[in-house]
């Protein structure tokens, strides 16, 4: 899915607006998360949380102010994920890497406050029960481990100035699996830019078809 993504917004993205490049990181928290293991008939695969959920990873820009691909990578750690209805132990970590086509604030390239939205996709690896999985089952031989799912998010916010803002919800699911995942919060990107550090920009390329302005 993350292939699929990249290589329609290599076709959206007009190639002369391909120069620009930021780099920064992506960080917030989830106010609610659902994750539900692939089924094993030994215990209740769902667990949730809506407290002490932590995101933080690196994430790359490249585009233009009105529309850029953007890739990144980070961990989903939940405090105090557990089940309800049949607990077995505490905690979660998920692993979403996306690649997103951004619009307007959202590109990672303006200058100027204002509002944008993305969409994306890509695979997240997610894990529940991290600590204290009780011995009734363990000795049923319930053992978690990390499974996939091919995840989809939308993105609506705003920022501008190498500072940015948005509400996102993710669904992910595994079709042989049945195993999915759901995550709804709050993210904040830092944008880290040449140009913002105040670094040189090199002049435009001149009497060229394709013109590549580079910071």
């Amino acid at each position: 899915m993350t292939l699929k993504i990249t290589l329609l917004a290599l076709f959206i993205i007009p190639f002369e607006l391909m120069a620009q490049f930021e780099f920064g990181y992506t960080s917030g928290f989830d106010l609610y998360q659902r994750y539900k293991n692939p089924v094993d008939d030994l215990a209740y695969p769902g667990a949730g949380n809506a407290i002490l959920s932590l995101n933080a990873g690196p994430k790359l820009w490249i585009g233009s102010p009105k529309i850029s691909l953007s890739l990144e990578a980070h961990a989903n750690l939940g405090l105090l994920t557990l089940s309800l209805k049949d607990y077995k132990g505490l905690g979660s970590v998920s692993f979403p890497m996306l690649a997103k086509i951004n619009f307007n604030a959202l590109s990672g390239m303006t200058k100027d406050f204002g509002a944008g939205w993305a969409i994306g996709g890509g695979i997240a690896y997610t894990r529940t029960e991290l600590f204290y999985l009780s011995e009734k089952y363990k000795d049923l031989g319930v053992n978690r481990t990390f499974y996939p799912t091919y995840i989809a998010e939308i993105n609506f916010g705003g920022g501008g100035y190498a500072n940015i803002g948005y509400f996102y919800v993710r669904y992910g699911y595994h079709f042989d699996t049945k195993a999915s995942l759901l995550n709804i919060g709050i993210m904040s990107d830092k944008v880290f830019s040449s140009q913002r550090r105040g670094g040189a920009q090199p002049e435009p390329m001149e009497n060229s078809a394709v013109n590549f302005t580079m910071y």
